[in-house]
């Protein structure tokens, strides 16, 4: 990132600088408890702080939500890359033993010599 020498996209992790810009100015808005209520429980909804929310929605018009990962979805993302790894792995030892070996599991099945 730091041969860019540009912002980071949004995704994209933060450079130090970039973490610590000093925010120094304040807006102020008036609300009713309500609205301020409803506010806060739209950030926590989206996983972001109650100034990071105000300032994106105020700045870009919307948020891209994107819900935290539960433990299953974190453990079957796991068991995805250790299948991926898995067979990567099967792959490459495949293509170094034997050249025919290879070829064969590549040809179609009516092609195969059984």
């Amino acid at each position: 990132m730091n041969r860019y020498k540009g912002k980071a996209a949004r995704w994209q992790p933060k450079d130090k600088e970039e973490l610590r810009m000093n925010k120094t100015e304040f807006i102020k808005v008036r609300c009713t408890l309500e609205e301020k209520q409803r506010i806060k429980s739209r950030a926590e909804n989206t996983g972001r702080r109650f100034s990071d929310y105000c300032r994106e929605i105020l700045l870009n018009g919307e948020i891209i939500a994107v819900p935290k990962m539960t433990d299953n979805e974190r453990e079957a993302i796991a068991i995805l890359q250790h299948t991926g790894r898995f067979y990567g792995q099967v792959s490459n030892l495949i293509k170094g033993v034997d050249d025919e070996v290879y070829k064969v599991l590549n040809m179609r099945r009516d092609d195969r010599k059984m």
